[in-house]
């Protein structure tokens, strides 16, 4: 996946989160001539995917265990003075295993957004953004704390990155 390199020699503290969702299951069926797997979870949900890849394509067996892991991660930092980055931008990708690797690939994009504080309310802990299009959305802050560190009219870089990765694992509890 292509992303947008920091600066190089400077530090960019920001505030981020991140949710990792685990789920093991089971391959169901495979269909080598149109190139789709169905996927089973613990739950009995079924998924149905293309698989490109010939290297993964052969390893997939029915009955064979796999493991997908959902990665939801949110960042949010002051734009830094001089720093030229696009007001939007989206990025996406996939990478696949090659022959030795554990078979699996993973699909992931990451958009990225400028926006100016347009107004700071320290009562009720929020804060209105001004994106680029112009929009004004008021955002609830959850620590208080972090209004200290930004004033009406700083412009902040909002991250927003989602992976999927999906590996033909022997069961473990990582």
């Amino acid at each position: 996946m292509a992303y947008a390199a920091a600066p190089s020699g400077e530090h960019l503290a920001g505030i981020g989160s991140e949710t990792v969702i685990t789920v093991h299951g089971k391959i169901i069926s495979v269909d080598r001539e149109k190139m789709l797997v169905t996927l089973q979870s613990p739950n009995g949900k079924q998924v149905t995917v293309h698989v490109y890849n010939p290297y993964n394509l052969a390893a997939a067996k029915p009955g064979e265990s796999f493991v997908a892991r959902f990665y939801e991660i949110a960042t949010i930092r002051k734009k830094l003075p001089g720093e030229v980055i696009p007001a939007a931008s989206l990025a996406q990708g996939i990478i696949s295993a090659s022959p030795g690797q554990t078979p699996g690939a993973a699909l992931g994009s990451q958009l990225q957004l400028v926006a100016t504080i347009h107004s700071i309310d320290a009562v009720k802990n929020t804060v209105e953004l001004q994106g680029p299009d112009g929009t004004i959305e008021t955002v609830n802050v959850a620590n208080p704390e972090n209004l200290k560190q930004v004033a009406v009219g700083d412009q902040i870089v909002i991250t927003l990155t989602n992976v999927v990765a999906i590996a033909l694992e022997k069961e473990s509890d990582t």
